[in-house]
């Protein structure tokens, strides 16, 4: 879904000029989170509750004479309305923002928010959650690393992408400590940047939440220019194998990968592939030795 769903026909901004405490009553008279600061008809910087909160009067400083250029957020993150949903969910997590202002023509027309998105239900719940999680661990209380819950958390994710893992050693004999990760970082990253957003999305949401992290920070596909012949020389050149080594690791590791999500999920990537991949992804067990 594009992101023209969130063009706002009133939009509240500032300009650098303007004080602190003409923000502040600016965000609770139109009830929102942050207000969008504008010169010259350009996005140059927002501003928030929390940094009202935070960065004037946690440092003490005067509401009056303070101005909003002096503790605005600059280099502001921003999209087109003609964006996806998926594409503010990419750049939220990259930037760890959780507002994106749009603009047309560098002119400020609306704003999606992570709580827009969540309501919209346009991403699975979870890493729509893993963007709170960050944003909370930064300017607030996080899960201690050492609570029970904490720990039953990562040893299932650890589980979980072992059993990939060892899969991939038992199919390609490669060792486990590094040259099977890198080869099984390799191809995914192949696949997924080969695919289109949303596809990618819903193939990455199925694999270990160990793995998801780094493969939604990829650049949105598809790349047309990966193919079996690149993944192959990538294989080679990280792993130091013969060409006919590597083409056999790919077709092992597209298999294992393959019995590691649903069928349907499986499907709908094969549909999307080239016939020289098409065939690398499939359920079959090939020896890789």
């Amino acid at each position: 879904m594009s992101l023209k769903w969130y063009l706002r026909p009133r939009l509240v901004t500032l300009k650098p000029a303007t004080s602190v405490l003409e923000a502040a009553r600016a965000i609770e008279h139109n009830n929102i989170g942050a207000v969008i600061v504008q010169d010259k008809g350009s996005v140059v910087g927002i501003i928030t509750d929390r940094d009202l909160a935070v960065r004037v009067l946690g440092r003490g400083l005067d509401p009056h004479t303070t101005t909003v250029g002096e503790v605005m957020t600059t280099g502001v993150a921003t999209l087109a309305s003609t964006d996806t949903q998926i594409s503010a969910i990419r750049l939220m997590q990259k930037r760890n923002v959780r507002r994106i202002p749009l603009v047309e023509g560098g002119r400020f027309v609306g704003i999606v928010t992570l709580d827009d998105l969540l309501l919209d239900e346009a991403a699975p719940i979870d890493r729509l959650a893993e963007i709170i999680q960050t944003q909370i661990g930064d300017g607030g209380p996080a899960a201690s690393a050492r609570s029970r819950s904490k720990r039953r958390t990562t040893a299932r994710a650890e589980a979980t992408y072992g059993r990939l893992l060892n899969q991939v050693c038992a199919e390609t004999a490669l060792e486990r400590g590094g040259e099977a990760e890198t080869a099984l970082e390799i191809v995914l990253e192949a696949l997924v940047r080969r695919l289109i957003p949303d596809e990618a999305d819903h193939l990455i949401a199925q694999l270990p939440s160990l793995l998801q992290p780094s493969l939604y920070a990829l650049p949105p596909g598809p790349d047309k220019l990966i193919t079996r012949e690149t993944i192959e020389q990538e294989l080679v050149r990280h792993l130091g194998v013969e060409p006919s080594r590597a083409s056999k690791l790919l077709v092992a590791i597209g298999s294992t990968i393959a019995q590691s999500i649903s069928a349907g999920q499986m499907k709908d990537v094969q549909g999307q592939l080239p016939e020289g991949l098409r065939e690398v992804f499939s359920d079959a067990s090939p020896a890789a030795s």
